[in-house]
C-alpha cells in the first residue's frame, strides 16, 4: 500500500478506529494508518438511521463500537429485525463483496462509531490484502448461518424455543456480556408481538435460564437455554 507514513508512536484517531476491530487485527500500525486515512470514522446516536434504502449509497460500514440493527419494514408497518451487529462486523451496499442491503434499513441501537469505505477503498485496500478478505468472508458466512437459523426457527419452533435460540446466538457473538435489547427489539427479532415476547421471557426467567434486569438479559443457565432452543427440554 502507498500513502502517508504515520509514525507508529503517534497513532491517529483513524488508527484507533481500526485497531480495535478484529477484522484488521493482523495489520501493522502503518498498514492501519494507511487504511484509516481513507476510512473516515462517523459517530452516531442511539436510534439514528445509518442506512436508508430509500436513499441508497454504496458504502461499506465497519462497526467499531456500539451495535447496529438491520431490519425490514413490512407493508403493514411492522418491522422485522434480520440482524444485530456488534463491534468488528460489517454491513452496507458493496457489490464487489457481495453485500446487498436492498430494502434493509440500519439503525444504531447504541451510541456507535462506524468506519466507512467507498467502492474504490474496498478494491484498492481490502481486495489486495488477503488477510482482510478472508475475515470478511468469515463474517459474511456467520451472518448467512444466523439468517438460515433464524428462518428455520420462525417456521418450526414455538416462540419460547425461538427466543431461547435467539438469546443463545446473541450471547455467542458477545461472550460474557448480557444481551442488551428491549422486549420490543427482541420481539422484532423473533417475529412476535412485544406482549407475547415479554411472556416468553418470563417463562425463561421462571425456568432459571435467564435473569431480567432493566435493559439487560443475563443468561444464568446457558446449557438449559440452549436445550430449550433446540427443542430438547
Amino acid at each position: 500500500m502507498s500513502g502517508v507514513d504515520y509514525p507508529a508512536d503517534n497513532p491517529t484517531d483513524e488508527v484507533y478506529c481500526l485497531a480495535e476491530v478484529d477484522l484488521f487485527r493482523d495489520l501493522s500500525p502503518h498498514e492501519m494508518a494507511e487504511i484509516g486515512a481513507r476510512a473516515p470514522m462517523r459517530t452516531v446516536d442511539a436510534g439514528q438511521v445509518v442506512y436508508d434504502p430509500l436513499r441508497p449509497v454504496e458504502a461499506l460500514f465497519i462497526v467499531k463500537r456500539g451495535r447496529v440493527r438491520l431490519f425490514r419494514v413490512l407493508p403493514d408497518g411492522r418491522t422485522v429485525t434480520t440482524a444485530v451487529l456488534g463491534p468488528g462486523t460489517v454491513f452496507g451496499e458493496m457489490h464487489p463483496l457481495g453485500l446487498r442491503m436492498r430494502a434493509t434499513w440500519a439503525e444504531a441501537l447504541d451510541a456507535a462509531e462506524l468506519c466507512l469505505m467507498s467502492r474504490t477503498d474496498v478494491r484498492e485496500m481490502l481486495f489486495t490484502e488477503p488477510r482482510i478478505a478472508l475475515r470478511i468472508a468469515e463474517l459474511l458466512s456467520i451472518r448467512l448461518t444466523d439468517l438460515e437459523d433464524q428462518l428455520a426457527d420462525l417456521t418450526g419452533k414455538t416462540l419460547t424455543a425461538r427466543l431461547a435460540a435467539t438469546l443463545c446466538r446473541l450471547a455467542r457473538h458477545a461472550p460474557g456480556e448480557p444481551v442488551r435489547l428491549t422486549h420490543a427489539q427482541l420481539a422484532a427479532l423473533v417475529g412476535a408481538t412485544r406482549e407475547r415476547t415479554t411472556m416468553a421471557l418470563g417463562e425463561l426467567a421462571e425456568a432459571g435460564c435467564v435473569e431480567l434486569r432493566r435493559g439487560q438479559i443475563h443468561l444464568t443457565d446457558a446449557v438449559r437455554l440452549e436445550a430449550l432452543g433446540d427443542g430438547e427440554a
